[in-house]
């Protein structure tokens, strides 16, 4: 793979997939964090998220003009290592939902955000800078999809690390995972948790001779209180309480065998399925029936409905909150990671560690150095800035994953899925098909310029569907029952879908380029933005006859299937490919030598502006119905592919 390239690219693919792998952990988490945890609503965090990550993409700016003019590529990056570590170490703290706990995050936020603009954009410079050489001129764009994988072989193992953590630490506390019991519980605290504590506070103390007097006392201090449980609240409440108890079930801490609530039972009420309305209806029966007022178990005797939100906080604040903390320590072990693969590797990459100032001061007579006069300096911004505007809304509409497409999969995806479903889920599912493939792409086509090995590509084959027959033998048939599957395990798709296609990219655009006919990487950021629309066409499809957003306090009465999702993704990946590495190759061409730093951090800058849209965008998603948020983002794709190709000559005149 890395024949035809300077050893620097795989140190330098590594020291970034280290810190990409614990980015994208807590990228995978934070929505579903900062709700759980703070109570916040999808509006607030959408745009919270929004910002962070428009910070993330914005500081590369400031980090490429501090190495261009002060401290150079490398003093750059390793300062931006040691601020994101202090960033995730303060998310990964426990803290209070309070006010101080808020400022700790936004703290955390920030600083990741600023290690980032030092770390990445550099990083981007110092690989573009080992392809100067005319040796290694010609493999720049092949170099830039390798270095991308590697950013994506992080971001795959992250979301199911996170997933495994939490799932962990909540079986740890004999719990089990489950979306709606912190949506459910930030949904009622705001309306009825604060009044109902006043009431129990009110009568706290007091005395009663008969059940009549404690009634009147009772509707009493509702009415001082203003309570009143309208239907949708008592549809919240109920939900919580059917959750709940299921929970303590499967603790065993609710052990009256007439009253339990089983996992199957719950996940049957839970599915919604119209097939299933009678035995849905009999849970529902069963479950209102319940009296659950032992203070043991969170309840109280004057209120019932305390018992529900009670659990709804001890499971949010001291379970699942704190999961998210502990996946958030793992970011700062992968730093530690990136930091020693950096060093210890640095004579790889430490010859270009110089700046347009530095090579022009250190020049042999004799050595060629580019100079480009005033206009054509010019020429070449003006390109990358039309470029840059135009991918602003490919990230504004990509970048959803993370945020509404979370939200998607949490509140209209069915969470069941059979034990073969869980192939496409399961790690250990998934790495045997991985091996599989890349044992028929050495075998066929070889990977990124290297020639094919057949032996060798078969052996890997071979071990792969060995793989894939012991995963099936060992856990799918032996897994009865459904398989319950968390929200933010989707986001594995898509790094998924790069590692599994960018060989077959590679050899696309390689067998174009030795017949001529390879598309400009400004043509090929132009269909990668089409493609985009296609994606979000299949999730208009899906979203037909669903509630809108508004319509529902928790999740849908009617679960579309997983693989709408899936599909989505594979085709939103699709776009990428077309369109972000062949961009950072772009960059790296076209961007005058004096301000390559710069100019690197001008496309994370547009990055970061698309993610102000992402926040900007997803404040919609209770206001406007499902399928027109969906439509917006198509609109946005198609017209920006309009764009470019409107002005695709000036685009191509400056890579010539």
């Amino acid at each position: 793979m890395f024949k035809n390239h300077p050893k620097g690219l795989l140190v330098l693919a590594l020291t970034n997939m280290g810190e990409r792998f614990g980015y994208y952990t807590m990228l995978a988490i934070l929505t579903l964090y900062m709700q759980a945890k703070f109570g916040l609503s999808s509006s607030a965090a959408s745009l919270i998220y929004g910002t962070f990550l428009g910070l993330v993409y914005f500081l590369p700016l400031l980090g490429g003009l501090i190495a261009d003019k002060v401290l150079g590529y490398g003093k750059t990056i390793l300062l931006g290592i040691a601020v994101l570590f202090i960033g995730y170490l303060l998310l990964a703290l426990p803290s209070e939902a309070n006010a101080t706990g808020q400022i700790i995050m936004f703290g955390a936020l920030f600083l990741i955000s600023l290690g980032t603009g030092f770390f990445k954009g550099n990083l981007q410079a110092l690989v573009g800078n080992l392809y100067e050489a005319g040796k290694y001129k010609g493999q720049r764009d092949v170099a830039f999809s390798i270095f991308y994988m590697f950013i994506n072989v992080g971001a795959f193992f992250a979301p199911s690390v996170a997933n495994t953590i939490n799932n962990a630490f909540l079986a740890n506390e004999q719990f089990t995972y489950d979306a709606s019991i912190a949506k459910n519980y930030v949904a009622l605290n705001d309306r009825v948790v604060d009044k109902t504590t006043f009431i129990v506070q009110a009568l706290e103390g007091k005395k009663f001779d008969t059940e009549k007097e404690q009634t009147d006392a009772i509707k009493k201090a509702k009415k001082k209180a203003g309570v009143i449980f309208k239907d949708d609240e008592k549809q919240i409440l109920f939900k919580l309480k059917a959750a709940s108890l299921t929970q303590l079930t499967l603790a065993g801490k609710w052990t009256d065998p007439a009253t339990q609530i089983t996992k199957q039972e719950y996940a049957l009420l839970d599915s919604r399925r119209p097939s299933d309305t009678a035995a849905i209806r009999a849970i529902t029966e069963k479950i209102n029936a319940i009296d659950v007022t032992d203070p043991q178990l969170y309840g109280d005797p004057q209120n019932p409905a305390l018992f529900a939100t009670n659990f709804g906080k001890h499971y949010v604040d001291n379970a699942l909150s704190k999961s998210y903390n502990l996946a958030f320590g793992v970011a700062c072990i992968s730093l530690l990671f990136s930091v020693l693969i950096f060093l210890l590797f640095r004579p790889t990459w430490k010859a270009v560690d110089k700046t347009h100032k530095q090579q022009l001061k250190e020049a042999n007579p004799k050595e060629e150095i580019q100079i480009l006069s005033k206009e054509q300096v010019r020429e070449r911004i003006i390109a990358l800035l039309l470029v840059f505007f135009v991918v602003i809304f490919f990230w504004m509409s990509f970048h959803q994953n993370g945020l509404c497409m979370t939200f998607f999969a949490r509140d209209y995806t069915e969470s069941q899925i059979t034990p073969i479903h869980n192939m496409a889920f399961s790690l250990v599912g998934l790495l045997p098909l991985i091996a599989v493939l890349y044992g028929i792409y050495i075998a066929t086509m070889g990977l990124f310029g290297s020639k094919r090995n057949p032996l060798a590509g078969a052996a890997i084959a071979l071990a792969g569907l060995a793989g894939l027959a012991a995963y099936y033998l060992l856990d799918v048939a032996a897994i009865a029952e459904h398989i319950t599957i968390t929200p933010q395990i989707f986001q594995q798709f898509n790094p998924l879908f790069i590692v599994i296609l960018t060989p077959v990219s590679v050899a696309f655009f390689t067998f174009l380029a030795k017949r001529k006919k390879e598309p400009s990487a400004p043509r090929k950021i132009g269909f990668g933005m089409l493609i985009a629309a296609v994606g979000f066409l299949v999730l208009l499809i899906a979203s037909i006859g669903l509630p809108n957003p508004s319509e529902i306090d928790a999740v849908s009465n009617i679960l579309v299937s997983p693989n709408w999702l899936i599909g989505t993704y594979l085709i939103l990946t699709l776009a990428e490919l077309f369109l972000s590495p062949m961009g950072l190759s772009f960059v790296a061409k076209v961007a005058p030598p004096q301000h390559k730093g710069m100019m690197q951090g001008g496309w994370l800058a547009a990055t970061a502006i698309g993610n102000l849209l992402v926040g900007v965008m997803g404040s919609f998603w209770e206001k406007l119905p499902l399928y027109a948020f969906w439509l917006v983002l198509i609109i946005c794709c198609v017209l920006s592919a309009l764009f470019i190709f409107s002005i695709i000559k000036r685009l191509e005149k400056a890579t010539e």
